[in-house]
């Protein structure tokens, strides 16, 4: 397998990177003598999708932890799938109700764990956007976390059953189609539940170019996972969209990282250092970004984690973009 990648766990930490060879050489060993500070090595990651074995490190993960390892943080995490059927302490939604959503649809808009609790105007904002398109969907009362956090914990177990509860609660409501809004939920419900006819699509696959046309220089931050293969061309098709509905699309800063994939649960030291340096990649001292005076300067992204990151962190490193999600955009 190619270790021919660019891997942001490996430019933070790269004393503790395992690379792709190390990674299926320990899966392969059936007596591994794991050592409490091996964790260092093995949440390593962030499961961008960059290195091709993200479920190979689920495995590893998985070893690891049957071994009986205590990793701090992890139990609250269980406990809260267990309680709220979701990575945090609640899972009720901040999504305002919009009017016009139909009550019942064959087609599902899926928001997510994290979208409804940490990105709502994110959310709100698809449903307005998919509404004045016309596209038909409907919405769940109460979502069931799609599974995808604690898979990149290792516990398969916990991520099975909550795949199962799913796929028994999307038949019952007999949906064909499943718009997500998250890269995490497209991945899990593409592999799972494709072979049981419902067909996945992600949200951007509804947008359309602007018009009236839009003014400002814009920059996107790539979803990953989705970018890393998952959808193919997704990157460039995205931005020719944003130029053709009137936005000068800032292509010289690189389509790296933000950290915040959903290994940032238990490596957060990791993550938080990535997204501290990459935001310094949409600040004018990178040397990316030039003549940013006179107009209005718009950086987003079509991943919740990577919108929510550019709030917090953006704001952190000072960066001179107005957050605007991608359907505001177009609006």
């Amino acid at each position: 397998m190619s270790e021919d990648y660019k891997c942001p766990c490996k430019e933070i930490d790269p004393e503790n990177f395992l690379s792709n060879e190390e990674v299926l050489e320990l899966l392969s060993k059936k007596d591994i003598n794991f050592k409490e500070q091996d964790y260092y090595k093995i949440f390593n990651c962030i499961h961008c999708n960059a290195c091709g074995t993200s479920e190979e490190r689920f495995l590893l993960k998985e070893k690891f932890l049957k071994h009986g390892y205590k990793i701090k943080g992890l139990n609250q995490i269980l406990s809260n799938f267990e309680k709220f059927k979701s990575p945090f302490i609640h899972n009720k939604s901040r999504v305002k109700l919009i009017e016009g959503i139909p009550s019942e649809s064959n087609t599902l808009l899926y928001l997510g764990c994290f979208t409804t609790v940490k990105t709502p105007k994110y959310a709100e904002n698809i449903i307005r956007y998919l509404l004045k398109e016309k596209v038909d969907f409907c919405l769940l009362e109460d979502e069931i976390c799609c599974g995808y956090p604690i898979l990149c914990m290792g516990k398969m177990s916990v991520y099975n059953k909550f795949v199962k509860e799913n796929l028994q609660l999307f038949k019952s409501k007999g949906f064909k189609r499943i718009i997500t809004v998250c890269p995490s939920c497209y991945m899990v419900f593409k592999k799972h539940y494709s072979e049981h006819g419902i067909k996945v699509n992600y949200f951007t696959d509804y947008l359309k170019p602007a018009d009236p046309k839009k003014k400002g220089n814009l920059i996107i931050q790539h979803a990953c996972p989705l970018k890393n293969g998952e959808i193919p061309g997704i990157a460039d098709d995205l931005e020719q969209l944003y130029r053709e509905s009137g936005y000068n699309v800032l292509d010289e800063v690189p389509r790296d990282c933000c950290g915040f994939g959903v290994g940032h649960q238990l490596r957060v030291d990791i993550s938080e250092a990535i997204a501290m340096r990459r935001m310094k990649d949409f600040t004018e001292e990178s040397g990316y970004i030039q003549n940013l005076k006179g107009v209005d300067n718009f950086i987003t992204s079509y991943c919740p984690d990577a919108f929510w990151v550019l709030r917090a962190y953006g704001r952190k490193q000072k960066i001179p973009f107005k957050v605007k999600d991608m359907c505001d955009l177009l609006m």
